[in-house]
């Protein structure tokens, strides 16, 4: 059991509801139940471990959550369909609930599941009324098609959420991906100038490959073997990007000559 309670928590977490703004499709939703059950309380719920937090709470206003005492949301949450309390005041399930013993007085209690896609339960979309009355099979029917729009409207907010992240990740990499690209062509140019000034080079660039490169060859460079080449800018940018060990020689990477002059 406490292995089904787990992985029913993890599902209410992944979907990131908990503690957020009022969300007016779940007020709608709320809404729509109360006035189709002609009752004063309608609410969409969402049971955490150790409390009920409404997502929308129609004619309970200022309430955000209530504890998880059994014999309303924290019991209807534990099962597949709706969970219906006639008389709250004398069903043994909920005769010692706050609400129903407490200022509001509840006596009729009907919800229905919120249930995901992969058969877990997050919470409930429910209606409260002060007055015993019993459900239809279409009232029912209707409650549970309400739940139903509430697990589909929190698949969309989840796919948004996670697709305006994944955006995100997006720019900072090609972001980062300019900037490092930015940075290795302040590097090819300050190395070129350099090298210019310090070498005799060849006419073409050695980077071509067998087809050959016709551009003038403007930087040199080396790997770790000591094998180096001079190639144009785009073929030197494509051989340090893509090949390892390989580096721009510059005479300012001149250490170890001068480690062996000392």
């Amino acid at each position: 059991m406490t292995g089904t309670i787990d992985a029913r928590l993890a599902a209410v977490y992944r979907y990131e509801i908990l503690d957020t703004p009022r969300d007016g499709t779940f007020e709608g939703f709320a809404r729509v139940a109360a006035r189709q059950f002609r009752v004063p309380i309608a609410t969409v719920t969402i049971v955490d471990a150790d409390r009920v937090w409404f997502a929308a709470a129609e004619g309970l206003p200022g309430v955000a959550q209530i504890g998880t005492e059994p014999g309303l949301c924290a019991s209807a949450v534990l099962q597949a369909g709706p969970y219906v309390v006639n008389d709250a005041l004398v069903d043994p399930r909920t005769m010692d609930h706050p609400l129903v013993r407490g200022e509001l007085g509840l006596r009729f209690y009907a919800a229905a599941p919120i249930t995901t896609r992969d058969g877990h339960r997050l919470g409930t979309v429910n209606v409260i009324d002060s007055a015993p009355r019993d459900v239809t099979e279409d009232e029912a029917m209707l409650l549970t098609d309400l739940a139903c729009l509430v697990a589909q409207h929190l698949d969309l907010r989840l796919a948004t959420l996670l697709a305006v992240r994944a955006e995100q990740t997006l720019r900072h990499d090609a972001d980062a991906r300019a900037t490092a690209s930015a940075a290795l062509v302040n590097r090819m140019r300050a190395a070129g100038a350099a090298q210019r000034e310090a070498a005799t080079l060849p006419e073409f660039c050695q980077l071509g490959g067998a087809g050959g490169c016709g551009a003038a060859a403007e930087l040199k460079v080396a790997d770790t073997w000591g094998d180096h080449a001079w190639g144009c800018p785009a073929h030197v940018e494509e051989v340090l990007t893509h090949a390892s060990s390989v580096f721009l020689a510059s005479q300012e990477l001149n250490g170890l000559a001068g480690y062996r002059a000392r």
